[in-house]
This record gives C-alpha cells, structure tokens and sequence, in this order.
C-alpha cells in the first residue's frame, strides 16, 4: 500500500513540475517500426532515426537489442538531471548491439551540450578500408555551456576506427570543450571497463580551448574535474592510447596500454597541461619502436603539467624505455613536480628513464628497474629540448638490477640528486655517485620472472635476507603504500628500498625533509 501511494505522489510531483514520468524506450533493429510507441518490448523502434528525433527527459532509458546491428550515427536528444541520468544500455542476451558507422560518418555516438548521460555495452566501429578522414568512436562535445555534469561511457567494445593519422584526436573516445566566450568543462567524466583496439590515431582522448597558462598564471585555463579513467584495455592504437588534457585532479587507474604507437611515435599513456593527475595501478608492454621515433615508452608526464603522480604501475617490454617526464623548452612551458615511485619496470628499452627539457622537481623513489642480460637499454637519460635542460631531479631508494649493458647520462641537467639507490649487475663509467648506495644483490625472490598482468610480480618482492629491508630513507608523505599496498614504512620508522615493504625487521634509517636533500647526497 505504501508503495502504490508513493508512486502517485511521485506522479503528481511529476505532473505538477511539467515533467513526464521517466520512460523505457526499446530499438530492435530487425523486428521493430518506427510507428510503435517503442515503450514495450512488443512495440520497439527500429531505427537510430528514430531515437535521433527524440528529445529524451531525465530518468529515460534507451534499450537496443542485444544482437542487433545498425548503421550511421547515434546522437539522441536532451539531458538528464542529477539523480535522473538518461541511459542506453542493451535488453536481452546476446552479444552487444552493434552501431557500425561504416566510415559514412564521423562519430557513430555523438552527444552536444547534454549532460546526465550514461551509454553502455555498446560495440562501435567505423572503418572504411583506405579513408584518411577524421573518424571517432563517440565523441562528445560542448561548447559555451558552462559545466557539463555526468557522462558516463561504461563498458563499450570500440574497434576498428581507421583515419587520420595525423590528428590525435582521431580514434576510439573523444570529449572536447570548445568556444570562447563562456568556461566550459566536463566535471564527473567516467570512461570504465571499455575495450578499445585497432583503432587509429588514439585509443582515448580529450581537448579544451580553455588551456592558456603559464607556470605562475592561469590566463584562461579551467580545467576539467572528476574525470576517471578506469578498468579499460586499450590495445593496438596507431600512435597513443591515452592523452588526458586540461583535467586537474583526473584519476587513470587499473588500465591495460597493450601495443600501442603501431603505426607511429606515440607513448602508451600521457596527462599534457593538467595539474594533480594520478596514474596507478596500469599496466604498459610492448609499445611498438618504429625506427626513427622519438617516442615508445610505457608513461610519459608530459608537459605544461604539476603535480603529476606515478604510482604502482606495471611497465615491461617497451620499445622504447618506462617513464617520460618532458618538457619542451620556451617561457610559457613547465613540467613541475612529477612523482614517480612505486612502480616496476622490466626489459624496457631505448631508455627506463627518459628526463628531457624543462622539466623541474621530479622526484623518483622506491622503484625496481630490471633489465636482463640481452639488454642494452639506457637505465637514465636527462637530455636537452628546445634548449632547455632538466634540472633538479632526484632518485632515492630505486632498485636497478642491470644485467644488460645500461649506462646513464646527464648532459648539462642540473641539481641531480642521487641517494639510497641499490645499483646492481653492470657498472659503466658513468654510473652516479651515490655515497649511500648498494652494490650487492638486493636478494629479490625472482628478478625477470613478471608476466602478463600487474600480478605476475611477486618476484620483485624481497628475501628476508635482503639488504635492502629497512635500509632507506623514509620520504615524507610517500602515498603509505607499497606497490603491493602494504604499509610504508612498515612497524618502524625505516623504510625498504625498491618498490616492495618487506615485513622483515632489518637495519638502517633515514629520515627525508621533502624539501631539503639528506646530507652527503651526490650532486651529478
């Protein structure tokens, strides 16, 4: 009883505010018409027409059959509301409905200052054999609207965009703000549990015309908040899988970057001009090195950017090296502040650490590089860009396990601070100065054995024997996780080196001011 009266108070708060009752609306492409109501399952629509001509109200929900397929583009009408998301989903078993653009047309699923949307367990493609045209997956855009809430793109299978090479932002997801005259962002942006493959330029990615500033000064720079990025599998992109813009505080997380930069030089994953991005617990192998690329690696923080954090990722087997952290030189570029640590990286190429141009305060601890006998990467490399050098990078409690014949080189960077580090295997000439370093076996339970997957690593966790436990240096607010989320430090106040806590009690203390270096610390 109290249930039947609550539902007609709801329909007369409904009625009173001019706003229909939310409805169900059903596409079957093979046994639907556009002439039924599309309000059951035994009158569905049949068309995308059909729901494009529809201006849709909060709560709605458009359900396509599972097995159908249509063809051309997806862009329904309206917005929902806070609590009242509009969504499309999938009705009955079967495969996911099928939109195929064909390459006919630019975004198969298009949404333009709407907001309070949620699309779901979708397959998109758009492929026309030898076309150069700009082609998206789903793109969405706004312009001069304010604050766009709540876009939700939520297991979706997008494949098969080819195009334009030479554009970015060509490929499987785009968002985008454009126009002058009003800020615009997205807040409350979710990309969760996508699979995108074969898809040309990029996997996923975003743009806004809202992104002029300085290191000191935000002239027009209003960023995007909220956005999340997770649980995706991205594989066999063109150049880049991922390229986050003008977010501040956006979260990439628990991602797989798998082949990337197939067709031309491209990183897995970069954030570019945002502030307080975290990027954790992904996985980056086997970005493709075509000769003559600049670049190949797993994570690249990228420039115009602060605050960037790197934590408990996974990067193996890439052509060209583990970590970016670039900045191209000129007075309104900067690159402050990143944060790499935590993480594993084993057989990458080119160059594990890549520091290039004007690129500040990077900070990078407590990670395991490990490179096996038939490597020749370079373990560290700072060089110029634009005429800029790097300046006051720091390394302390890093485990690289250098079989290979990895060396380092620092050209004309400045400030370089080594201390804590475990150098182990090959010593070049050119091997920094550390006067708290560890030359001896840091004893890992099994170096060169991950796999496939961030869980295959146990092999980089320490032997209790380890003359690493307990012999770093504890940083200051250091995220209090190790990389198998065990407490750091761990029942005392020394911390391990290497991306692994051990639960051993060993030796050795140091306690670190984030801003003031230890002392003793080699300057390179």
């Amino acid at each position: 009883m109290k249930t039947i009266v609550l539902a007609v108070l709801t329909l007369v708060f409904l009625v009173g505010s001019g706003q229909a009752p939310a409805a169900t609306y059903y596409v079957d492409s093979v046994s639907g018409n556009d002439s039924n109501s599309g309000t059951s399952l035994g009158s569905a629509w049949q068309s995308l027409s059909k729901v494009n001509a529809t201006t849709f109200q909060a709560g709605d929900e458009i359900l396509f059959k599972a097995g159908g397929t249509w063809t051309g583009q997806l862009w329904p009408k309206g917005s929902g509301s806070d609590g009242m998301p509009i969504i499309i989903d999938k009705y009955g078993d079967g495969a996911p409905p099928l939109l195929n653009g064909h390459g006919l047309v630019t975004n198969v699923v298009y949404l333009y200052n709407q907001q309070y949307w949620e699309i779901k367990n979708l397959e998109i493609t758009n492929y026309l054999k030898g076309d150069t045209n700009l082609k998206r997956g789903v793109y969405v855009k706004a312009k001069d609207y304010g604050t766009v809430h709540h876009i939700h793109l939520v297991n979706l299978v997008i494949h098969d965009i080819n195009g334009d090479l030479g554009d970015k932002d060509n490929g499987g997801i785009f968002f985008e703000i454009k126009g002058s005259s009003r800020q615009t962002k997205f807040d409350d942006f979710l990309i969760d549990g996508c699979h995108i493959y074969d898809v040309d330029r990029t996997g996923i990615s975003n743009h806004s015309s809202w992104d002029t500033r300085t290191f000191t000064t935000n002239t027009d720079w209003y960023p995007s908040t909220n956005v999340v990025i997770r649980n995706n599998v991205i594989e066999r992109a063109g150049n880049n899988g991922l390229i986050v813009r003008v977010c501040d505080g956006a979260l990439i997380e628990h991602n797989v970057f798998k082949r990337c930069s197939l067709k031309g030089s491209g990183n897995a994953m970069f954030p570019f001009n945002c502030d307080n991005t975290i990027v954790q617990y992904n996985e980056a192998y086997l970005t493709v090195y075509n000769p003559g690329d600049n670049d190949a690696s797993g994570f690249d923080s990228d420039y115009r950017c602060k605050n960037s954090i790197f934590q408990y990722n996974y990067s193996h087997d890439n052509g060209r090296g583990f970590m970016v952290v670039c900045c191209k030189g000129g007075s309104t570029r900067f690159n402050d502040g990143t944060i790499v640590r935590y993480n594993i990286s084993q057989n990458d190429g080119g160059n594990v650490f890549r520091i290039s141009g004007q690129t500040t305060n990077t900070l990078i601890y407590n990670n395991t590089i490990y490179l096996g006998p038939a490597t020749s990467s370079r373990v560290i490399w700072h060089r110029s860009w634009n005429g800029a050098w790097p300046a006051r990078t720091r390394y302390y409690n890093n485990i690289l396990y250098n079989l290979g014949s990895g060396n380092y080189s620092f050209g004309s960077s400045t400030g370089n601070v080594f201390s804590y580090n475990v150098f182990y295997g090959n010593h070049p000439s050119n091997e920094p100065d550390d006067s708290y370093k560890i030359t001896s076996d840091p004893r890992l339970i099994g170096p060169g054995s991950g796999g496939i997957s961030i869980n295959t690593v146990d092999g980089y966790k320490l032997r209790s024997d380890s003359p690493c436990i307990d012999s770093g240096m504890t940083i200051a607010e250091n995220g209090g996780l190790d990389y198998w989320r065990k407490p750091v430090p761990y029942n005392s106040t020394a911390t391990d080196r290497g991306a692994y806590e051990s639960q051993e009690k060993g030796s050795g203390d140091f306690d670190l001011d984030d801003d003031v270096d230890p002392p003793e610390a080699c300057l390179q």
